[in-house]
């Protein structure tokens, strides 16, 4: 028969509830010796009859107590139905399955074991080959020297090591040169396009692959340059590449060409100076398309370089070819004249190779000079002015110059040397207080002439003046000139005490005064021209209530230089009237009603111009205020033009123009209203 089911929860609990009867029941019947069935034997009794037919359990356990009969009546409740018959345990009945259920538990069953085994032998497999192989024990090492000596070859070691517990398979190593690096030689030989390539077919466990590599690297003096290695491979057993990459930068620190300066490391500002730049190949090749670059600092006055400095320049040179072994030398001379303060300069030079189109420093050397600034401080004034500016044919130069002892010790025997380099100055109209002496185009004073040079104290000054005179416009024809201007500049030497003791040289900078171009106007009132054609109109001599008509005559004539921009404004006075009658030679000629003014514009006018000319008619009528005066017919006329040469605005004005002039038919004409 089917078993009855009971709820683990109910069955624990009523098996702990009998124990706990049982126990209470043992301990009050302690005393009593009556024999008590146990637990277990009622088990076993209701076991023996569990093949009776069911039926109601009604006996009592007559030899027991009270408390047995409620054991057994709890022991009655779990084991039989409820029906109130007792299972039979000894036998379970079976429940019969579907077959298609039987089939899927145990195509599920058989899956489960497979991959139970799959699982567990990929995992002893995979623990067995990777504990062998952990891609840490591969070693690519590339040894460099400690610094590159640029353009000298070096020797580079690569070397390859396993130490995995596998041997090592087509190994493929590939090295990244830098950008200036020149392959010479390599011990196995390189292959690829860059010869940056080696092959290996095997690297078994514990053993070493040593590549020796020759190659030379051009580059910048303390530039960086950088080796990179991949090395690509595959271990035994395992069916995948792998892979191992270092990098090294090296310096470089020198180079085969060498360069090294020679020069003082004291001077006076103003005293002349010599610096010797020497280079040398210490290398066994030969170099070309080399430069040397000097950088000179701010106050540094050059003079002169032998050899001659490259490109129109004063601080390159070009060296084409330098042998193995060449030396070769520069010599440049200058002074600090300009220097405002004294204290260090640097003069630096930098050797510098050409390689693939680019320069690249290869030695760089500075040398330091203390210059010391002179004592005796000069300042030239011409016109007025410290600067350059432009002056005119026949115009006077004033001349200023200023000195003073900016030491701390007194300075002897001062020489002042005043040069005016120019062909038109007029020497015989020089004027000189101290009558200094004149050599050629140069004054020079001393302490005879100026009792302060033969001892300037500290911080004692003093002036000198003199003037001269530019030759008028009579020498713009002479061939012999060939420059028109005057270029100024003063020379002093004297005994300096202190730091640097000795003879101390000031040079102060040039003054250049340029000619302008000799442009001028004429301009006059006419009746008649030189045909005797008449031009104007009415009385001659102006009356009162009669309109006379006059002609002005404008002539321009130019020489030097070319100018641009020319124009002459001529103004009418109000009594005045435009004629509307003009004739020009060249550019544009206007009248303006709203300012009353004739205006003559010309773009250009060359050098060489001569007799440019322009004229207009223009009328008058006297009022008897008028009578007995003399009328204005132009009130002012101006000339402005720019020097193309000096760039410098030239200006003229001419004087006004009046009813009395010169006819060149008629003669005087007083021009008094009648």
């Amino acid at each position: 028969m089917p078993v009855q089911n009971y709820p683990a929860e109910n069955f624990d609990e009523e098996v702990k509830s009998l124990s706990k009867t049982k126990a209470q029941i043992s301990k009050s019947n302690v005393k009593k010796k009556k024999s008590v069935n146990t637990m277990q034997d009622d088990l076993a009794g209701l076991i023996t009859k569990k093949n009776k037919p069911k039926r109601k359990i009604v006996e009592t356990f007559s030899s027991s107590s009270a408390s047995d009969v409620e054991i057994q009546r709890k022991l009655t409740e779990v084991y039989t139905d409820k029906d109130g018959a007792i299972p039979d345990l000894t036998k379970l009945e079976k429940n019969e399955r579907p077959l298609w259920k039987t089939i899927l538990y145990s195509l599920i069953g058989v899956f489960s074991v497979f991959l139970i085994v799959a699982l567990a032998g990929f995992f002893v497999f995979s623990k067995l080959e990777t504990n062998n192989f952990t891609n840490e024990k591969i070693s690519l090492k590339i040894d460099t020297p400690i610094t590159i000596v640029s353009g000298q070859e070096g020797l580079y070691t690569i070397t390859i090591t396993n130490k995995e517990k596998v041997n090592l398979y087509n190994l493929d190593l590939e090295l990244f040169y830098p950008d200036n690096f020149e392959y010479v030689d390599s011990l196995p030989k390189a292959s690829g396009d860059k010869n940056n390539k080696w092959n290996f077919s095997v690297l078994n466990i514990g053993e070493s692959k040593t590549i020796e590599l020759k190659g030379k690297t051009i580059a910048a003096l303390n530039s960086t340059q950088t080796f990179r290695g991949v090395l690509n491979f595959k271990p035994a057993n395992l069916n995948a590449n792998f892979k191992q990459e270092t990098i090294v930068d090296v310096i470089v620190s020198s180079s085969v060409l060498s360069l090294d300066i020679e020069g003082p490391d004291k001077a006076l500002a103003n005293q002349d100076l010599e610096y010797i730049l020497k280079y040398e190949n210490l290398s066994e090749e030969v170099f070309s398309d080399i430069q040397i670059v000097v950088d000179y600092s701010e106050s540094f006055v050059f003079s002169s370089s032998e050899p001659a400095a490259s490109k129109e320049t004063n601080d390159i040179w070009d060296i084409k070819e330098l042998k193995a072994g060449e030396k070769g030398e520069i010599k440049i001379k200058g002074n600090y004249s300009t220097a405002e303060f004294g204290g260090n300069r640097d003069f630096v030079a930098r050797m510098q190779l050409n390689y693939n189109n680019d320069y690249y420093p290869q030695n760089e050397e500075t040398l330091i000079t203390n210059v010391i600034k002179d004592q005796l401080s000069l300042q030239l004034i011409t016109n007025g002015s410290a600067e350059d500016q432009s002056i005119g044919l026949g115009d006077l130069l004033v001349y200023t110059l200023h000195y003073k002892n900016t030491g701390e010790e007194s300075l002897e025997n001062i020489q002042i040397k005043a040069t005016l380099n120019s062909e038109i100055l007029d020497w015989s109209t020089l004027k000189d207080e101290n009558n200094g002496t004149v050599d050629k185009n140069s004054i020079i004073w001393i302490g005879r002439n100026v009792p302060k040079l033969l001892k300037l104290g500290a911080n004692e000054e003093g002036d000198i003046s003199w003037q001269i005179r530019v030759s008028d416009a009579s020498v713009v024809g002479d061939s012999k000139i060939g420059k028109f201007s005057v270029e100024s500049y003063i020379e002093a030497k004297a005994n300096q005490k202190g730091q640097l003791t000795g003879e101390s040289s000031v040079i102060t900078k040039s003054i250049i005064n340029s000619v302008n171009s000799d442009l001028a106007i004429e301009a006059v009132a006419r009746y008649y021209d030189e045909e005797n054609v008449p031009l104007g109109l009415g009385p001659t001599e102006p009356r009162v209530g009669e309109e006379s008509t006059y002609n002005i005559y404008l002539q321009l004539s130019n020489s030097l230089h070319d100018v641009e921009n020319v124009q002459v404004r001529s103004k009418l006075p109000n009594n005045v009237s435009w004629s509307n009658r003009e004739n020009h030679d060249i550019g544009d000629l206007s009248y303006n009603a709203a300012t009353n003014e004739v205006i003559w514009n010309i773009s250009n006018l060359k050098r060489s111009a001569k007799d440019v000319i322009a004229s207009f008619n223009i009328n008058i009528k006297p009022t008897n205020n008028d009578r007995g005066r003399v009328l204005i017919l132009l009130s002012g006329i101006s000339l402005s033009a720019k020097d193309s040469n000096t760039g410098t605005l030239i200006t003229k004005d001419v004087k006004a123009i009046t009813t009395s002039f010169d006819d060149p038919i008629l003669g005087k004409i007083k021009g008094i209203v009648q």
